[in-house]
């Protein structure tokens, strides 16, 4: 082999591997970027926005379920909310939380409802629904999209595992 070709192919080989690192290095910060937009680690219950002092329960950490006027799988979320709410534990609880001034879906009144755009448009997450646990603080310690029924009860089945092994 000659010395050229040796060359060209040890650059085409270094430059393969430099483009996968910054791939690799892209996407961990689109991942950064969408927690602290999805509000992760974001104290609704201090600072100027007093709006969103609503969400936080004192002495228990709350799932949030955020769902709009215009969603249509928010009925079979809610409908495993009301579902799940027989396994949380007497600290954990749900509260949905609409834009609708006018929501009036029947749910367990274990539930909490809030009804308030001003809320609403506090608790900022890129999608609907989401679920936000809120911790009885204020702070915001995960959000994710819950696409489905199915998505938020493994969520929060996964959650309520994870508290009692913390407390074991």
């Amino acid at each position: 082999m000659e010395p050229l070709t040796a060359v060209v192919i040890i650059l085409a080989v270094l430059v393969a591997l430099l483009f996968a690192a910054g791939a690799g290095l892209f996407r961990r910060v689109r991942e950064l970027e969408l927690a602290t937009y999805s509000g992760v680690g974001v104290s609704l219950a201090t600072g100027t926005d007093t709006q969103a002092n609503g969400l936080a329960v004192p002495g228990g950490t709350t799932m949030v379920i955020k769902v709009n006027r215009r969603c249509p799988i928010c009925d079979e979320v809610m409908l495993a909310a009301a579902a799940l709410t027989t396994i949380l534990p007497a600290d954990m609880s749900f509260t949905v939380l609409s834009d609708d001034p006018g929501f009036d879906k029947a749910l367990p009144d274990s539930i909490r409802v809030i009804k308030d755009p001003a809320i609403w448009r506090a608790a900022r997450v890129p999608y609907t629904p989401a679920l936000l646990v809120v911790e009885e603080n204020g702070v915001v310690v995960f959000t994710a999209p819950v696409g489905s029924g199915e998505a938020l009860t493994e969520i929060v089945e996964r959650a309520v595992a994870t508290r009692k092994e913390a407390k074991l």
